[in-house]
Parts: C-alpha cells; sequence; structure tokens
C-alpha cells in the first residue's frame, strides 16, 4: 500500500510541497471545497497510470505503490465522465466474491506455474540481454579499433584528411563492412603503393609534358651507327705500289701527308714543305702523293667524314631534344643525366670517327645509342603516365581513396572476422528467443486455463443484480442497468435503460443525483471485482473523492453503508485482525469529502470498521493548502445526534405524512444506538425490547434492523435488504420514533428522556 505522499508545485500547494505520511490501511480526509483534496485523487490516478504525466506532477511522488501488485481505482468526476457521459455502455464487472474450492486450488496452482513462467522469462531475458550487450560491447570495440586504423592511416594522407568519407565509428565499419563483402577475395593495396599514388596525385603539381625523347631522331642515329659498321671495319689503305708508301705507312704519317698536301701549291716545280719549311717538295714528289691517295681512298675517306657529319648533326639535334624536354620534366636529374650519357656516347664516338680518318688502316667500332633505349622508354613511359594523370587526375584520385578503402579493409579485416566468427552470439540468442517463445506459450496457455477456469466461479450478471436491487430499495425508479453480450469478442457490457425501453442517452436524462448514485454504484461493484482479468490478482488501492455531491439525505446513508463495508474489518478475533480489511481485495482506502455529515456518518467508530485508520484535515490559507493529521476526529459528537433527532422529530409533527427522511431517520437511531450501547455495555439484552412481539408486525422488521446494524455478526436484517426498504421506508416517521422510544424504555428510558428533552414532571 502507500505509505507517503508528497503534494508539490502543483494547483494551491507550493514549491515546498506538503507531505502526507502516517498513511494507513483506510484515511479520511475532510477539507471545504477548493481546499485540494481533488488533487490528490487527480495525482493517485495518475500514478496507476501505465505512463505517468510528467508536466501534470512533475515533483509529487509516493512510496508504496507496486504496479505490479496494485491497482489504484478512483471515484471522481473523471470516472464519471468516462465511464458513463462519454460512454452509452459500461465495461462488464466480473465478481470475484463466488468460492469453488477445487477450481480455486487449481487456479492457486496454475498460478504458481504462471509466476515460475514469468520468472523463467525474467531469467531468458536477462541472459538474452547479457549476450546482447556483450556482443553490442565487443562490436564498439571492433568499430574504435576499425576507426583507430582509419586515423592512423589517414594522417599520412593531409591533404585529403577532412574529405575522406565516412568520418563516424559507425559508418566506417559499414563501409568496411561493405567492400569485405562485395570483394572476395579483396585486392592486396600496400600502404607503400599508397604513399606512392598520394605523391602523385596530390604531392605533385601535375602538368601536361608537351614533348617527349624523340624517337624518330632516336632511330636516324641507330641508322647512321649501322651505315657506320661496315666502313668503320674496313681497312683503308694508300697506294702500295708507290715507293713512298712503304714510308707513310711505316711512320703512320698518311694524314700528316693527306693535309699536308691540301696546302701546298701543285703548280710549283719546288716550294717550302708547310711542316719543315725546308724546300724539299717537288712536282714529282707531289705526284708521288697523288699517286699514293688513288680514288678509291679518297672515296672511302670521304664516306666517312659524310657519315660523320651526318652523325654530328643528328646528335646534335637528338642533344637538342633531350636539352628542351629537360625544361619540362626532369624529375630527379633524369634528363640531365640523360643528356650527359647521350652527350658522351656522342663525343666519344666522333673521336672514335677521327681516328679511323686519321688511321684508315684500323678496323674501329662505334658506341651504340641501342644500350640506352630502355632508358629512353622508360622516361617517354614515364612522360606518358605523367600526362594521363593529369588528363584523368579526378579519376585516380578516387581511385586512390578507394584504394585506401580497400587497404583498411585489408588492416581490419581479421578483427572483423573474429568477430563474425563470434556470430555464436546469434546462435545462442536464436536458441534462447526459441525458449523464451515456447515459454510464452506456456504461459499463454496457462492464462487460458485460469481465465477458463474464472469463468467458471465469476459471472458479470451479479454485479447487475446488485446494482438493480439497491436501486430499487433505496427508491430509484424508472431506470435500471441490463447486461449486453457483444457477438465479436463475447464480453459482456452493460447499459441504462428506462422502464419503457428507450435505451439511448439514459445517463444524460437523470438528475445529478441519480448520476451521481448509479455511478457510485457502478464504482462500487468495481471495487468488489474487476473489468479486466488480467488485473484480478492486484490488489486495489480505491480513492473516493466527495461521492455524496448531489445526493439527498437517504442515499447518503446507502453510499456510507457501502464504503462501510469496503473498509470493514477483517475480525474480532484479535487486534491484528480489527487491523486487517475484510475483503482481500482491497489494500487500502482513501476517502475525501467536503461534507462533515457524511463525513462523521463514514468514519464513526463502531465494531465493523478496519482499526488502521488515519485522520487528515485540509486546510487552505492564503491560496496555500496544506495537510494536518486530526488527533481525535470532528466526528464523535453523540449530542449532536440526538440533536438531529429532535429537529427531526418536530418536523414530523408539522408534517406527519413525509416520509422522505425515514432512511436519515433511522441511520442517526442507529448510530446513537450503536454509541449508547457500545458505552453501556448492554450486549444482547437490547433484543428484549422486541421478544415478545410479533416478527411480521413493522415494530418487530424496524426494530431488528436497527439491532442488526449495532452488533457485529448479526444478520437478521440488513440495510440492504429489501424488506428493509419495503416496509420502513412506507412507513410513518413517527412509527420509527415510536421503535426507538421502545428500545430505549428497555435500556435506558431516563437517558431517553434526557437527550429528547422530554419534561418527566408533567
Amino acid at each position: 500500500m502507500i505509505t507517503e505522499i508528497l503534494i508539490k508545485n502543483v494547483a494551491s500547494y507550493d514549491s515546498t510541497g506538503t507531505k502526507i505520511d502516517n498513511l494507513k490501511k483506510v484515511n479520511f480526509f475532510f477539507g471545504n471545497n477548493g481546499s485540494g483534496k481533488s488533487t490528490i485523487a487527480k495525482y493517485l490516478y495518475d500514478v496507476s497510470l501505465d505512463n505517468p504525466s510528467e508536466t501534470n506532477f512533475p515533483q509529487c511522488s509516493q512510496n508504496g505503490f507496486n504496479s505490479s501488485n496494485h491497482q489504484v481505482i478512483v471515484f471522481n468526476e473523471n470516472f464519471i465522465e468516462s465511464n458513463f457521459i462519454s460512454r452509452n455502455t459500461q465495461y462488464g464487472i466480473f465478481s470475484l466474491n463466488e468460492k469453488n474450492e477445487e477450481i480455486d486450488e487449481k487456479i492457486k496452482i496454475e498460478q504458481n506455474i504462471l509466476k515460475k513462467l514469468e520468472s523463467h522469462i525474467i531469467t531468458l531475458s536477462g541472459r538474452k540481454n547479457n549476450i546482447a550487450k556483450d556482443k553490442e560491447n565487443k562490436y564498439n570495440e571492433l568499430k574504435k579499433i576499425c576507426f583507430e586504423k582509419r586515423k592512423s592511416t589517414i594522417k599520412s594522407f593531409l591533404k585529403i584528411k577532412d574529405t575522406f568519407p565516412y568520418k563516424q565509428q559507425q559508418n566506417n565499419y559499414d563501409q568496411l563492412l561493405n567492400i569485405s563483402v562485395a570483394n572476395k577475395p579483396l585486392p592486396i593495396i600496400t600502404f607503400e603503393t599508397l604513399i606512392s599514388d598520394y605523391k602523385k596525385y596530390y604531392d605533385t603539381e601535375l602538368v601536361k609534358i608537351e614533348n617527349s625523347i624523340s624517337f624518330e631522331l632516336n632511330q636516324s642515329i641507330i641508322d647512321i651507327e649501322e651505315e657506320f659498321k661496315i666502313i668503320l671495319q674496313k681497312v683503308i689503305i694508300g697506294n702500295n705500289d708507290i715507293d713512298i708508301a712503304q714510308m707513310i705507312n711505316t711512320l703512320q704519317i698518311k694524314k700528316w701527308v693527306e693535309d699536308g698536301i691540301k696546302i701546298v701549291d701543285k703548280d710549283k716545280e719546288i716550294q717550302t714543305c708547310p711542316f719543315c719549311q725546308k724546300k724539299t717538295v717537288d712536282k714529282d714528289l707531289l705526284e708521288k702523293f697523288e699517286l699514293y691517295f688513288d680514288e678509291t681512298y679518297k672515296n672511302d675517306v670521304a664516306k666517312i667524314e659524310e657519315l660523320k657529319d651526318k652523325y654530328s648533326r643528328a646528335s646534335d639535334l637528338f642533344l637538342l631534344n633531350i636539352l628542351n624536354l629537360s625544361k619540362e620534366y626532369n624529375e630527379d636529374n633524369k634528363l640531365s643525366n640523360l643528356y650527359t650519357k647521350f652527350k658522351d656516347y656522342f663525343d666519344e664516338n666522333i673521336k672514335t670517327i677521327d681516328e679511323k680518318i686519321k688511321i684508315s688502316n684500323e678496323k674501329k667500332e662505334l658506341k651504340s645509342i641501342v644500350e640506352l633505349k630502355e632508358t629512353i622508354e622508360e622516361i617517354n613511359e614515364i612522360i606518358k603516365d605523367k600526362n594521363n594523370n593529369f588528363d584523368n587526375l579526378s579519376t585516380y584520385q578516387q581511385v586512390f581513396e578507394e584504394n585506401i578503402w580497400l587497404y583498411l579493409t585489408n588492416e581490419c579485416k581479421d578483427d572483423i572476422q573474429k568477430f563474425d566468427n563470434e556470430e555464436q552470439y546469434l546462435r545462442i540468442s536464436t536458441l534462447i528467443e526459441n525458449k523464451i517463445l515456447n515459454v510464452k506459450e506456456k504461459i499463454l496457455d496457462s492464462k487460458k486455463k485460469i481465465e477458463d477456469w474464472r469463468e467458471q466461479t465469476i459471472s458479470t450478471k451479479e454485479a447487475i443484480d446488485n446494482i438493480n436491487i439497491i436501486l430499487k430499495n433505496s427508491g430509484f425508479q424508472g431506470f435500471e442497468i441490463e447486461e449486453k453480450e457483444l457477438n465479436d469478442n463475447n464480453i459482456f457490457e452493460y447499459y441504462l435503460k428506462r422502464i419503457d425501453g428507450q435505451k439511448e442517452d439514459v445517463f444524460k436524462s437523470l438528475s445529478e443525483g441519480e448520476k451521481n448514485f448509479i455511478a457510485f454504484l457502478y464504482f462500487y461493484q468495481l471495487c468488489l471485482g474487476t473489468n479486466n482479468l488480467e488485473e484480478s490478482e492486484k490488489k486495489k488501492i480505491i480513492v473516493i473523492d466527495d461521492p455524496v455531491s448531489s445526493l439527498d439525505s437517504q442515499v447518503l446513508f446507502l453510499v456510507n453503508s457501502l464504503i462501510q463495508q469496503l473498509i470493514a474489518r477483517k475480525s474480532n478475533s484479535s487486534k491484528a485482525e480489527k487491523k486487517e480489511l475484510k475483503n482481500t481485495f482491497v489494500a487500502q482506502v482513501f476517502v475525501l469529502t467536503h461534507n462533515i455529515y457524511f463525513y462523521k456518518e463514514i468514519s464513526l467508530d463502531n465494531k465493523r470498521t478496519c482499526i488502521d485508520r488515519t485522520f487528515f484535515k485540509i486546510n487552505k490559507v492564503n491560496n496555500k493548502s496544506s495537510i494536518d493529521i486530526e488527533v481525535k476526529p470532528i466526528l464523535n459528537d453523540y449530542s449532536l445526534l440526538w440533536d438531529a433527532l429532535t429537529k427531526i422529530k418536530e418536523n414530523t409533527v408539522i408534517n406527519p405524512n413525509d416520509k422522505t427522511h425515514n432512511i436519515s431517520i433511522t441511520n442517526i437511531m442507529r448510530r446513537v444506538l450503536e454509541s449508547y450501547v457500545n458505552f453501556t455495555g448492554l450486549g444482547a439484552s437490547v433484543w428484549n425490547a422486541v421478544k415478545d412481539s410479533n416478527p411480521e408486525d413493522v415494530i418487530n422488521i424496524i426494530a431488528s434492523s436497527l439491532i442488526s446494524e449495532i452488533q457485529d455478526g448479526s444478520h437478521k436484517i440488513s440495510p440492504l435488504d429489501d424488506i428493509y426498504f419495503t416496509r420502513i421506508v412506507n412507513e410513518e416517521p413517527q412509527k420509527l420514533f415510536d421503535v426507538f422510544e421502545l428500545i430505549f424504555n428497555e435500556i435506558g428510558k431516563e437517558h431517553y428522556q434526557i437527550m429528547m428533552g422530554i419534561d418527566t414532571d408533567e
């Protein structure tokens, strides 16, 4: 049950708040209209909701309510609105007070089975949640590992660090997983490859290289080299038949002689030698020289010189080609080095050619540039690649990023596969889920059994009969409650109908008093039963907020009697039993009212109500509500009851046939008798007042009803019995006073005369 309530910062309760502690099984609250009673009732209703309001009562709190064990039902204006004004039909109420020991035992056993099954569900769900949590932890750790590898990799590529996509742990992992699934096996991309590509596509400023090493020029030089091969291997000598031939050959002065004769005058008889500067050269010697250097020799030498000239021009053009290219591209001095190599080749070859011309009888061989062919092709391929990179830079940058993902996926592959291998989680979870489904099926089967057995011991008809009996006996005529079955789901509902057959909107046509009373009767039956069998095992916390608005005194007594039954004690056998509620379906009752007469009636101490109770007074000063415990309730004013009887009796003298207050009269009489008998301890002697009367006599009936109510355990006549209403309600008020006087003549005549103000001296 609820042991403590804090009402704070709502309606007339300020930010300091009002704590209501010392709550008992029965709690009475008295306060004037607007003092703050309904706020308490509304908060208790809010507590019972599956999703309590976060705005209406944000700072209110309570201790003790357990939604698994308790059900709060509140009677207030909202109850009337939701069950009658907004609906033409009411939910059927299943009575829970019929007992069948055999079936009850089956239900009890099955409920124990149901609890074990539900506990098993909790255990299985816990295991499943633990597995899911463990998997989630490893999953999060895996995502973290993958993200750390991403960060350590991307930091080497600063120019794309901020734009590289999938920057969160989750979408980074999802991307790796997608690539892993789409590429089996994964292409191998090394980190070195990525570094190299990054330099090409991001760190190097790419430009279009318009030139390349000329293949045509290169080939022309190779072709000249081929022509040189034959003639350089040829032994070229002068005419050996001339007598000076041996001397020229022996001294190897052929070139010297050949150059010399080019500068002498062939027409002079004798002339100075261009080398020794002596007049030693005559025509005869010149003729011999001419004969030595014959046409064959001259042609061969001329051929060599011609090829040399051709070779020189071709090599110069080729070197110029390399030199111009080096201005566009000279990475790692590749072109500069190549230029030097070719220049050395050409210089060396020219030197060889000159030596051949000088000593033409020696065989010579040129160093071919074919040896540098691979270098030329490599450079041209590099240029081609660079131009290709320039033309397709965006494409290659995209490929580079894709390669990063391939690299990262390979790096994370083992960790991902390890996690995939732990899909044993899925297998275990599936097994547990199947067990949970199996247990849930058993739970449904168990609930169905309990529901079927309950249907054998409960009905919605009893509540209707009880409501209609009280309506009839309390003088409400012209309408009643009937039951109808909804064919689609076999659930019974109630509806109000007129005796003349009217069924539509009957409730709206009733007076305020009739509306409140019929709504309270429905609520009362709901307290005894349930409109939801699934919650039938929950104990009820009953909240009754001002139930007697617009009710006359006769109905006020009936409402009081019904509430008295809700708060009746278990028995008088011990103090502990007196503190327990008789109705085992009720855990706690709150009664809130502004009607002082109703408050006195409902809270009068007697031998039937639970003694575990507390009284509270709600005060409102300067628009601020506060709640105090009443040490001595305002209700034990015995003399007020006698004063009320005196005034009513005076009215019966004036209006002897006014029977409208008969129920109030008998209720007050019952309270007076109860207080007097309890105080004097007269006990069973009260029955002596009617021991000689006829049981069918109205005097006996009236007296029996009064005496039965004040004696615990007596069931001769109940104020809710048909006979009580049909006989007493229709009697003249004076008859009631006659019976009351008759009883007191037996138990305390003098006390009666004093309290009624009767002058005994007359």
